[in-house]
C-alpha cells in the first residue's frame, strides 16, 4: 500500500453516555483454587475447520508501511497474520517496528547468503521488517493443523496472532500440523463475561440481584442443566433469560464458555450427563456470531430476555455504537477466562524464527499496550482502559481468573462438542403391553410416565431433530409387533395443517395400553434397528431408544433371543454405527435380555426408577457419544 492505513474500530470513535447498573467483577484478582483435569488422549483434530476456512478465508491483507530503511537483497520479510479485532493496534507496532533496521545476522539462517554483510553495510545483519494481514483465527488453526482447504493456496504465516490459545491447542494436533511455538508474550486480554441488556440488568438490580451471579445460575436461567459442584446462589429465576453463544466451533469466546463450563464440573460426578445437557442447551441457542447476538438486545422486547456470552471487549464495541438497547457485563463470581492473544511463532527457518522473535518484542512495548487499550482490550498485565465504567458496560475492575486449560483438556472439550452437539436422529420405541399399567409412582402408570417423559424430552429438541416414534406390544398390526405411530423426519416439518413436533405430542398424549397385550421386543428392536441403520445419516447421531417395563421378552410366536442376537449383529455395520439406548421403567426391572442385546450392539442399559430419572439417564446415554 502507498499511503496511510486508515485503522478501522479504534478509540477515536464517538461516544454515549450509557446508564446501566454498578458493575462488580465477582473477586478479587487472585486465581481459584479449582485444578483442571489432565486427559491423556487427544481426540481429533477440528471438526468441521476446512469448511470454515473455505467459507471465511484467510487472506485479506493489510501491509504494514515499511519504513525506507529496510529493503533490497537480503530483507526478511515476515508474514503476520492477525485476529481481525487486535489487527489495527498490530498494524501500528508494525509500523514503528519497521522505521528500523531490526538485523538479524546472517549466522541464523538456515542457508547464509555470501557476501550478504558486506552489501548490506557495516552494521551486518539481515534486515526485518512485518506484513500484517487479517486472518480469522479458525481458519487459520485448521490450516497450521494441516487441514487442506480445496481450491485455496492460502501459506503459513511466520508469526500468528490469535484472538486465543485455545485456537493455538487445536492447531497444534492435526494430521501435519505447522511448528507452532506458544511465545510467553500476549499482546491484549479481554475476559469473557456475561452480556445483559441494560434493562434486564436494571430489573434485577432493583429485585436485588447482584451483579456477579455464578456460572450455575446462569445455566439454570437460561433452561440449562446446573452443575453439582458449584454454588447454588438462585438469583436470576429459572428459565427466564435465553441463553445466546457464538457457534463454539468459529468462535472463541464460544469455545472459551464450553471450556469453562467442563472447567467448573471438573470434580463433578455426573459431569458427563450434566455437560451434555448443557451441550444441548447450548447448541440451540448458538448464534453465528457476536453481531448477532447483540442484534437480539431490543427495547420493549417480551417473552424470555436474552443474555450473551461474549468477550468484554465486544460489550465495550457494541456500546460505543450508541445502541438503543445497551449491554451491560456481568462477571460470574467463580471467575473467567480471557481472550488472550498469544504470539505464536509457526515457521521452523531459523532465520526467519529470530526475525520473529524481534517482532515478538517489538510487540510487548508500552506504546502498543495503550493501542490495545483505545481498541477497548485490557493490556496483558490485565489493565483497563480508561473508557471503562459503568457508562461503558464494562468494569475497570481486574475478574478472577479461572485456571488456564491444558492444550488436550481443550481438544478433548471441542472433540465432546463436535459429538455431542450433532442433530438427533431418533427412533423411538414405547412399550404399551399390559404390564405398562403397573405403577411408578402414586396415580402414574408406567406408560404415562414414558409418555409424559417424551413429551417434555421434545422441548430439548431442536426443528431439525428427526423423529420418529413407534408403539410395540404383540399383534398391534396383523402378526406384526409394533406399529408405526409418527414417521421418522424433521420435527419442525409440516405435515397437513400441524408440524411432526406436534403430531408427536399428540401421539404421546394419546398413547394407550393393549391390555391382553404382551412384550414384542424382540421384532421390534429387530425391526427398528435394520430402519435406522438402512436409512443411516452420518450428519446425524443416530439412536433407537426403547422404553419398557423391563419384563423382557414375552411373544410365543416370535424370534427367540439367540436368533435375535444373531441378527442384530448380522445388521450392525462399523460404518453405519446406530445407538441403542434401552430404558427399563421402574423397580422390579429385570434387564438381563436387555444387556445380552446391548453387549451384541453398540447400545447400553438403564433403570429409571422413577420419572424424573428418564431425562437424566437420556442425557447420560448421549454422553457416551463422547468416548465412540
Amino acid at each position: 500500500m502507498s499511503g496511510p492505513h486508515h485503522l478501522g474500530g479504534s478509540g477515536d470513535m464517538g461516544t454515549r453516555n450509557t446508564g446501566g447498573f454498578g458493575i462488580s467483577p465477582g473477586g478479587d484478582g487472585r486465581r481459584s483454587a479449582g485444578r483442571v483435569r489432565g486427559r491423556a488422549a487427544f481426540l481429533g483434530p477440528l471438526a468441521g475447520a476446512v469448511a470454515l476456512a473455505t467459507l471465511l478465508g484467510i487472506g485479506v491483507y493489510a501491509f504494514a508501511i515499511s519504513g525506507g530503511s529496510c529493503s533490497g537483497e537480503g530483507t526478511i520479510t515476515l508474514d503476520v497474520a492477525v485476529a481481525p479485532g487486535i489487527e489495527p493496534a498490530v498494524m501500528k507496532a508494525a509500523k514503528r517496528f519497521n522505521s528500523g533496521r531490526n538485523p538479524v545476522r546472517d549466522s541464523a539462517a538456515a542457508t547464509p547468503t555470501p557476501g550478504l554483510q558486506q552489501r548490506i553495510g557495516r552494521g551486518g545483519g539481515r534486515c526485518t521488517k512485518a506484513v500484517v494481514r487479517k486472518a480469522d483465527p479458525g481458519a487459520m488453526a485448521a490450516l497450521l493443523a494441516g487441514q487442506g482447504v480445496p481450491g485455496r493456496t492460502d501459506r503459513k504465516p511466520d508469526v500468528w496472532i490469535p484472538d486465543s490459545s485455545l485456537w493455538t491447542a487445536m492447531a497444534g494436533r492435526g494430521a501435519k500440523p505447522a511448528p507452532i511455538e506458544v511465545t510467553r508474550t500476549s499482546v491484549a486480554r479481554s475476559p469473557i463475561v456475561v452480556a445483559l441488556p441494560r434493562t434486564l440488568a436494571a430489573g434485577l438490580k432493583a429485585r436485588g440481584v447482584t451483579a456477579a451471579p455464578s456460572w450455575d445460575n446462569l445455566l439454570q436461567a437460561a433452561g440449562g442443566t446446573a452443575g453439582g459442584a458449584v454454588t447454588k446462589n438462585q438469583m436470576i429465576p429459572p428459565g427466564s433469560v435465553r441463553l445466546l453463544v457464538p457457534d463454539p466451533a468459529r468462535d472463541a469466546s464460544g469455545m472459551t464458555a464450553l471450556v469453562i463450563t467442563d472447567i467448573l464440573l471438573a470434580n463433578d460426578p455426573n459431569k458427563g450427563s450434566i455437560f451434555t445437557g448443557i451441550v444441548r442447551t447450548v447448541r440451540e441457542s448458538t448464534q453465528p456470531s457476536v453481531q448477532a447476538q447483540f442484534a437480539q438486545f431490543k427495547p420493549q422486547r417480551t417473552g424470555k430476555r436474552p443474555i450473551a456470552i461474549a468477550a468484554e471487549q465486544a460489550v465495550w464495541a457494541f456500546n460505543r455504537t450508541g445502541p438503543a438497547e445497551p449491554a451491560v457485563a456481568l462477571y460470574p463470581q467463580e471467575g473467567t477466562l480471557s481472550l488472550d492473544h498469544p504470539v505464536a511463532i509457526t515457521t521452523a527457518d531459523p532465520g526467519r524464527r529470530a526475525a520473529a522473535r524481534l517482532v515478538e518484542r517489538a510487540l510487548a512495548t508500552e506504546a502498543t499496550r495503550a493501542d490495545v487499550r483505545e481498541l477497548g482490550f485490557r493490556s496483558p498485565d490485565g489493565k483497563a482502559p480508561g473508557t471503562f465504567g459503568e457508562a461503558s458496560g464494562v468494569s475497570p475492575q481486574r475478574p478472577r481468573d479461572l485456571p488456564a486449560p491444558k492444550p488436550a483438556t481443550t481438544r478433548q472439550v471441542m472433540q465432546a462438542w463436535s459429538k455431542l452437539s450433532l442433530g438427533i436422529r431418533m427412533l423411538t420405541l414405547i412399550d404399551i403391553s399390559g404390564t405398562m399399567t403397573e405403577p411408578i409412582a402414586p396415580g402414574t402408570t408406567r406408560l404415562q410416565a414414558t409418555a409424559r417423559t417424551a413429551q417434555g424430552g421434545l422441548s430439548m429438541m431442536a426443528n431439525d431433530t428427526e423423529l420418529g416414534v413407534w408403539a410395540f406390544s404383540t399383534k398391534l398390526r396383523g402378526d406384526q409387533d409394533w406399529r408405526e405411530l409418527v414417521e421418522l423426519g424433521p420435527l419442525g416439518e409440516r405435515i397437513g395443517s400441524a408440524t411432526r413436533r406436534q403430531l408427536a405430542l399428540s401421539a404421546l398424549g394419546a398413547v394407550r395400553p393393549k391390555p391382553t397385550g404382551d412384550t414384542g421386543l424382540f421384532e421390534t428392536l429387530t425391526a427398528a434397528y435394520r430402519e435406522m441403520t438402512k436409512t443411516y445419516k452420518p450428519e446425524f447421531g443416530n439412536t433407537v431408544l426403547l422404553f419398557t417395563d423391563g419384563k423382557g421378552n414375552d411373544d410365543p410366536g416370535g424370534p427367540s433371543l439367540g436368533e435375535t442376537l444373531a441378527e442384530l449383529r448380522e445388521i450392525t455395520d462399523p460404518e453405519r454405527p446406530v445407538q441403542i439406548i434401552m430404558i427399563g421403567v421402574g423397580r422390579d426391572v429385570d434387564t438381563r435380555e436387555l444387556r445380552r442385546i446391548a453387549g451384541a450392539t453398540p447400545g447400553g442399559v438403564y433403570v429409571a426408577e422413577s420419572p424424573d430419572q428418564i431425562v437424566k439417564i437420556f442425557l447420560q446415554a448421549l454422553s457416551n457419544r463422547i468416548g465412540d
